[in-house]
């Protein structure tokens, strides 16, 4: 999923709706991707995407330690950094869930990874017909947020 996780952040954020719990959601849900940054410094072979930062273990650790804090927030950091997940799952790249405990990773298989980076990445997602699907469901999720809220 790209744009959608946008969609997914809002509605989450209608819990709590305040621009810095916006900003607060829109970085814990883009945490995970943080992986992207090492791989672009060379610090990281191209392969560690979607490994470690994408995993139960590290949603937990996260929102642990913001839970020390605040323990408002260390709930919507969880909430977004595992539905963060739920966004990526559909991807064939798989998800290593369990880690540290096992290396396997879960895949609905739902559409081709086009990567993780780039016009190539979006243009390549958006080919796919399910992300279409997907994206709908995430923006009806949204709407009916706003609609419970201003109605």
């Amino acid at each position: 999923m790209q744009f959608g996780h946008l969609a997914v952040v809002l509605a989450i954020s209608t819990y709590d709706w305040k621009p810095e719990t916006v900003a607060f959601v829109l970085g814990m849900h883009m945490l995970p991707n943080a992986d992207v940054l090492l791989v672009k410094a060379k610090l990281a072979k191209p392969d560690f995407h979607c490994t470690v930062t994408h995993s139960i273990f590290f949603a937990l650790i996260v929102s642990g330690i913001i839970s020390i804090f605040s323990p408002h927030y260390g709930l919507f950091s969880l909430v977004a950094i595992l539905s963060h997940y739920a966004a990526d799952i559909g991807s064939t790249v798989g998800l290593p869930l369990l880690w540290p405990f096992s290396k396997r990773k879960f895949t609905l298989a739902l559409f081709k990874d086009t990567g993780f980076w780039g016009e190539g990445m979006i243009t390549g997602y958006y080919r796919q017909p399910m992300s279409w699907v997907l994206e709908g469901a995430v923006v009806i999720l949204l709407a009916y947020r706003l609609y419970m809220i201003y109605i």
